[in-house]
């Protein structure tokens, strides 16, 4: 953890989760009232500009890490710009000597049928 963020990250709650096997995501929606039609769960990997590989990062994962909602303390303008760079600069050392950094994302694929008059075993349960 870099010394400029730390004491505002240590505040930081993830909004994400991740299972280790697809069984764990077909059991999610199995306990919520669906059938599994098709599940996978893929290692994908792209080759990206260090440019197009932050833009990645900002289409989806800095509305996590830089979202008021999921820190305990105020985010200010220089955290988030800090933020910002750091992340750039992270980037741009993974990056190989042509400039391409290797993205790999883990993805569940998941085909699922709600079941008709679910009845949850809990009945607190949000379905």
């Amino acid at each position: 953890m870099h010394p400029c963020t730390r004491d505002v990250f240590n505040h930081f709650k993830s909004p994400w989760f991740f299972f280790d096997s697809k069984d764990e995501y077909e059991q999610l929606f199995r306990n919520h009232g669906f059938d599994i039609i098709y599940s996978e769960l893929r290692e994908e990997s792209n080759l990206f500009s260090v440019e197009q590989a932050y833009k990645i990062y900002q289409s989806g994962a800095e509305n996590g890490y830089l979202n008021q909602s999921f820190y305990t303390v105020t985010l200010t303008d220089n955290y988030i710009s800090t933020f910002r760079e750091l992340v750039k600069e992270a980037l741009q050392e993974q990056a190989d000597n042509s400039g391409m950094i290797n993205l790999k994302f883990e993805r569940i694929y998941l085909v699922a049928k709600k079941t008709m008059n679910f009845q949850p075993s809990n009945p607190c349960m949000l379905t």
